[in-house]
């Protein structure tokens, strides 16, 4: 469909080539398919978001930060639908705590590699990004996170699509 929809890019004034799988290669896999490794850092994206993040200012980031990779975080509450207690020594109740809402980063999707970190991708096998980045942390070269603040949802799901799809209506109606 989206070949269908943007053919080679020439009606957009842009230049699109394509790479498929024959296979599933995972998140990071796919990337060994590219006809070489980009000079430069490339921006890589899962297919299933939806953002207004700006992409200038995350490759500037990563850049200005020297990293290998980056990865864009999203900050995720969940709030505990009960009051949670720290139990002690005997059954003490130590603390208890009524309806925490525990605060974490999560990993947005999206990823600045630099072109040493893609060579790390091995060729034609299933690699997903989270097992590139513990590579390159086992490695102990420079990985990244980026506070990601702008529009982002994750489309995979039926209802996040249709909410999307109200959100982006609302926005842009």
């Amino acid at each position: 469909m989206i070949q269908d929809h943007f053919g080679n890019g020439d009606s957009l004034g842009v230049n699109i080539q394509y790479i498929t799988e024959d296979r599933r290669l995972g998140t990071a896999g796919a990337l060994s398919l590219l006809p070489e490794v980009p000079q430069e850092p490339i921006i890589v994206m899962n297919g299933d978001l939806l953002t207004k993040v700006d992409f200038v200012r995350l490759l500037e980031f990563h850049n200005k930060q020297g990293f290998a990779a980056t990865m864009a975080v999203r900050e995720y509450s969940y709030q505990v639908p009960y009051g949670v207690l720290h139990i002690g020594d005997g059954y003490r109740i130590e603390q208890l705590t009524e309806k925490p809402v525990e605060r974490y980063y999560v990993n947005a999707g999206i990823y600045v590699l630099s072109p040493e970190a893609l060579q790390l991708v091995p060729d034609q096998k299933f690699y997903d990004m989270p097992t590139l980045f513990q590579r390159l942390m086992d490695m102990q070269w420079p990985v990244g996170s980026f506070p990601l603040r702008d529009y982002w949802i994750d489309i995979g799901r039926i209802e996040d699509l249709e909410r999307a799809s109200a959100e982006f209506a609302e926005m842009f109606g």
